[in-house]
């Protein structure tokens, strides 16, 4: 059994908790822990061994629930990964949440502290991060881009290779501010995206899980506005894109 549907981003954007409540509605298979998260259609080393390997480690479980997936938030980003599931999962359906790329650049930085990977300052890392692309281009942790914090942000240049390969009904774009707004609604309209009833999803208090900015941080304005020049162009393609109003993304 392939998957059905895929989450495959924005990394640090809700993710993790559309994952777990997913994950206990009866009628969905998803890998019991979302990390580490597969990457099969990501990391070329990964992606090289097979979809037979890709069934066997993450899907031999299936007991025959309806909707099938897993979520890699890096398939998002990877320009080559629409590509790759175009030829392998043609009729799949893509759940992506899509947050403020300012705040989730910040996000994504803590978290990658957390894996002790980081060890330059946010800002330093903004400032650097062509450089530091260039400096591990063409390497294994080149590919898997952990400093690109600002370009996983560009939203639209990402989205725009989804549509080239899919059609867009098969994709559920949601915005982060939605689901927090609203977060039992928009698992139900997710619940509805997949074909499986939304009264199988658990009924429990839907809180957004694995936050990683420490409460005591703070972005400098300096770097909030360099972030803000860099997004505003995508952003407001985006907004084109989805019909709706994004400009409270661009606002310092």
């Amino acid at each position: 059994m392939l998957p059905n549907f895929l989450i495959v981003g924005a990394a640090r954007s809700g993710t993790t908790t559309v994952y777990s409540h997913l994950k206990d509605h009866p009628d969905v298979y998803l890998p019991v822990n979302k990390r580490p998260e597969p990457h099969f259609f990501f990391k070329s080393a990964e992606y090289a061994q097979g979809l037979g390997y890709y069934e066997e480690r993450f899907f031999s479980a299936w007991r025959g629930q309806r909707a099938v997936g897993e979520a890699s938030t890096s398939y998002l980003f990877g320009p080559d990964v629409p590509r790759r599931i175009r030829g392998s999962l043609p009729d799949a359906r893509f759940i992506c949440i899509l947050r403020d790329p300012v705040e989730r650049a910040f996000s994504n930085y803590w978290h990658t502290v957390k894996s002790g990977l980081e060890t330059l300052s946010f800002d330093d890392a903004i400032v650097r991060e062509a450089e530091r692309k260039n400096e591990i281009a063409g390497t294994a942790l080149g590919e898997l881009a952990p400093f690109a914090y600002a370009e996983r942000g560009l939203y639209h240049l990402q989205l725009s290779r989804w549509l080239e390969e899919f059609d867009r009904s098969q994709l559920k774009i949601v915005i982060f501010d939605d689901f927090v707004a609203d977060p039992g609604g928009t698992l139900r309209e997710i619940a509805s995206f997949l074909d499986i009833s939304p009264d199988g999803l658990p009924n429990r208090a839907v809180e957004v899980e694995n936050r990683s900015v420490p409460e005591d941080q703070r972005m400098l304005p300096a770097t909030r506005e360099m972030l803000l020049e860099t997004f505003s162009e995508d952003v407001t393609a985006l907004g084109r894109l989805l019909g709706r109003d994004l400009g409270h993304w661009l606002r310092a």
